[in-house]
C-alpha cells in the first residue's frame, strides 16, 4: 500500500487539550507561510459508506465512473463492463449469514472467558445508496456499521460503547451475460477483490442535529473523466468521529489498559495472502470453511505516535524539498502510514519537526494487503492459497509488504520509521509482532518439519546494531510467532533469522546412474537423516568456566571461547 498524499487547502482544525484519539492539526493563521503535514493511520476507507457504482475504461487506460447502482441488474450497471463496491459488514443475525461480524468481545486480566459485546444501534440508521447483493457473482451485502456495548468494560471516556467496523472493497468484471470477480491487483481504480479492513474504536455517542451522514458524489473533470468522492456535510468537526450519521457522532476515546479485544468475522470468500495492522500481542484463529473464511482476531490495543506540525521551506534542504509536496500557503499534507514513500517522507519531516510526535493515540485495527503489495514477497507467500502470515507494529510508518527475504543475510527484513520522541519527550519504544504460517516459513528456508529457532536483530539507518529489550519466539498450532519490543527509532530495519539444526534436516540422496536394489524392487525408503557428531568447547567469563556440547557449540552471551 503506497503512501496516500492528500493536499488540503483548508487546514484541519482542533480544540486545545483534546485527547490523543481526537487529535487533528491546528489551522492557525500564523502558519499561512508554512506547510503542514500529519502522519497517521488513515481510516478514510473505513468511513466510506456502502455503495455500488459502474465504471468504464477509456482507450487511454483511464477509469471513469458512470453511475451509482442499485444492483447488478440496474440499467446503470447492466450495460457497464465493470462495477466496484464498498461494503460495510453488519452484525450477523443468523448462524448461516456471511459477510458479517459474528461478534466483538473483551477479555479482562486474569480471565480466559470472553465478555461478549451486544449490538446497540447502526450509525447511520440506514444505507443511503443501498444495493442488492449477489452471492453467485461475488457481490457481498453492504450495510452500515454501528455501536456495541461490552458490559462492564469502561474505556477512557467512561462508557462501555465501542464501534466495530469491518468493510470490504472489490470489483467485478462483465463476462458475457454474467459477472466474475475482478482479479486482485488488476483493478484500474486501485484495488482488486477481497481487500478488507477491521477496527474497533472506544466511543461516546454525541447528539447534534448538525451532524450528517457521509454522501457519495460523482464529479466531472475538465478532461471528461468522472471521479467519485465522499463528503460529510454539516458544521461540526467530523474528524473525531469513528462513524457519523444524521444527528449523531461516535466520538473516539482511548482504550482501557490491560484488556484484550477481539472481533470474529465471516467472509463469503477465502481470505488469503498477508495481513498487517495495529494490535499488540495478537492471536488469530483462521479457518477456511464451507462458506469462505472465518477469522477471529484478538489482542491488546497499541499506541501509535502521530507526527504532525508546520515548517517553512527554509527548514529543509533543497534535496529534501524535491522529495516532498510543496511547503507553502498553509497547505496540509496527510500521509498514510504504510509504504516506502511514507517512510521517506517521515524521515524528511522528522528533522524539521524535532523528531517528536504530536500525539500518541490508542488503536486496534488490521487489514489485508492488496496483491500488488505482495509482488516483491517470496513466492512461498505469493503462492499460498490461505493466510500466509501477518505483522503488527506500533511504528508510525512501516513497509507496505510482507517481510522481504534477504538472501545475503538469510533474514526476513522489515522497515519501520517513527519519531524518536513522544509528545511528552519520552523516547518511543517500538514493538513488532510477526506471525507466519509454519509451512510458508519452511518453504522460504527450505527446512524440514523439525523444530525451528529464530532470532531478531535491529539494524539502524546508519548500519549499526541496536539492542532489543524483549524477544519472544514460539511455534504453535501451525504458526511461528515472534515478538520484539524495546527498540528505538527513527528508521531501523528489523531482521528475523530462522534456523534449524543441521542434524534435523533430511539430506538429499546423491543421484545414482543405477537405481538401488530397493528402488528396483519398487519399495520406498524414508529420508536419510545425517547424524552429526557433537563437539565440546570451553567458555570463560571472569572466573566462571562453562563447557558447551553441541553440533555447533557457541558460548553463551558474555562468555568467550577459551583458546
Amino acid at each position: 500500500m503506497v503512501a496516500l498524499l492528500i493536499v488540503s487547502n483548508t487546514p484541519l482544525t482542533s480544540a486545545t487539550e483534546v485527547i490523543d484519539e481526537q487529535y487533528s492539526l491546528s489551522g492557525s493563521g500564523d502558519n499561512k507561510d508554512k506547510g503542514g503535514v500529519i502522519f497517521e493511520e488513515n481510516i478514510d476507507t473505513l468511513r466510506i459508506p456502502s455503495f455500488l457504482f459502474s465504471y468504464e475504461i477509456f482507450p487511454s487506460g483511464v477509469a471513469s465512473v458512470i453511475s451509482s447502482c442499485t444492483g447488478l441488474d440496474d440499467p446503470a450497471c447492466a450495460t457497464a463492463d465493470f462495477v466496484k463496491y464498498y461494503a460495510h459488514m453488519p452484525p450477523c443475525k443468523t448462524a448461516a449469514e456471511v459477510d458479517c461480524i459474528e461478534s466483538i468481545y473483551a477479555i479482562a486480566p486474569g480471565s480466559a472467558s470472553r465478555i461478549e459485546g451486544i449490538f446497540k444501534e447502526p450509525i447511520p440508521a440506514s444505507v443511503t445508496l443501498s444495493y442488492q447483493p449477489n452471492s453467485a457473482s461475488g457481490l457481498p451485502q453492504g450495510s452500515t456499521s454501528g455501536v456495541w456495548e461490552i458490559p462492564n468494560i469502561k474505556h477512557g471516556g467512561g462508557s462501555s460503547s465501542f464501534v466495530a467496523i469491518s468493510s470490504q472493497v472489490g470489483s467485478l468484471k462483465r463476462n458475457g451475460t454474467s459477472w466474475i470477480v475482478q482479479p486482485a491487483g488488476s483493478d484500474p481504480l486501485g484495488q482488486g477483490d477481497g481487500d478488507f479492513r477491521a477496527s474497533i474504536y472506544p466511543v461516546n455517542v454525541a447528539s447534534d442535529p448538525r451532524y450528517e451522514a457521509r454522501r457519495l458524489e460523482i464529479n466531472s473533470q475538465p478532461n471528461g473523466v468522472k471521479r467519485w468522492a465522499t463528503s460529510t456535510p454539516g458544521q461540526p468537526n467530523h474528524a473525531i468521529c469513528a462513524i457519523v450519521g444524521k444527528g449523531a457522532c461516535a466520538q473516539r476515546q482511548s482504550f482501557p489498559d490491560g484488556i484484550k479485544f477481539g472481533m470474529v468475522m465471516r467472509f463469503s470468500k477465502v481470505i488469503s495472502g498477508w495481513m498487517h495492522g495495529r494490535i499488540d500481542s495478537p492471536e488469530i484463529s483462521y479457518e477456511v470453511t464451507s462458506y469462505g473464511t472465518r477469522i477471529d482476531m484478538q489482542g491488546y490495543s497499541t499506541r501509535v505516535p502521530i507526527l504532525a506540525g508546520y515548517a517553512s521551506a527554509a527548514d529543509f534542504s533543497q534535496t529534501d524539498l524535491n522529495k516532498i509536496p510543496p511547503v507553502r500557503n498553509g497547505q496540509v499534507v496527510i500521509v498514510n502510514s504504510s509504504g516506502d514513500r511514507a517512510i521517506e517522507q517521515l524521515n524528511i519531516w522528522s528533522t524539521a519537526l524535532k523528531d517528536k510526535a504530536a500525539a500518541n493515540p490508542t488503536q486496534w485495527t488490521f487489514y489485508n494487503l492488496p496483491e500488488k503489495d505482495i509482488a516483491s514477497a517470496s513466492s512461498c507467500i505469493k503462492n499460498s492459497k490461505t493466510l500466509a502470515g501477518f505483522v503488527t507494529t506500533n511504528s508510525t510508518t512501516y513497509t507496505a509488504t510482507p517481510p522481504i527475504f534477504n538472501e545475503s543475510t538469510a533474514t526476513l527484513d522489515y522497515r519501520v520509521a517513527s519519531p524518536h520522541y513522544l509528545a511528552d519527550g519520552k523516547v518511543f519504544q517500538g514493538k513488532y509482532n510477526l506471525y507466519i504460517d509454519s509451512k510458508v516459513a519452511r518453504c522460504i528456508y527450505k527446512f524440514s518439519n523439525a523444530p525451528i529457532s529464530a532470532s531478531v536483530s535491529i539494524t539502524t539507518a546508519e548500519g549499526g546494531q541496536q539492542n532489543i529489550a524483549t524477544t519472544i519466539v514460539n511455534e504453535k498450532n501451525g504458526w511461528i510467532y515472534l515478538s520484539a519490543a524495546g527498540f528505538t527509532f527513527s528508521s531501523p530495519t528489523l531482521k528475523v533469522k530462522l534456523t534449524q539444526e543441521v542434524s534435523a534436516v533430511a539430506a538429499t540422496p546423491t543421484p545414482s546412474a543405477k537405481p538401488s536394489a530397493s528402488a528396483e524392487a519398487g519399495s520406498s525408503t524414508s529420508p536419510v537423516v545425517v547424524a552429526k557428531k557433537k563437539s565440546t568447547i570451553t567458555c570463560v567469563k571472569g572466573k566462571t568456566i562453562k563447557k558447551v556440547s553441541a553440533v555447533s557449540p557457541k558460548c553463551p552471551a558474555g562468555f568467550k571461547k577459551k583458546a
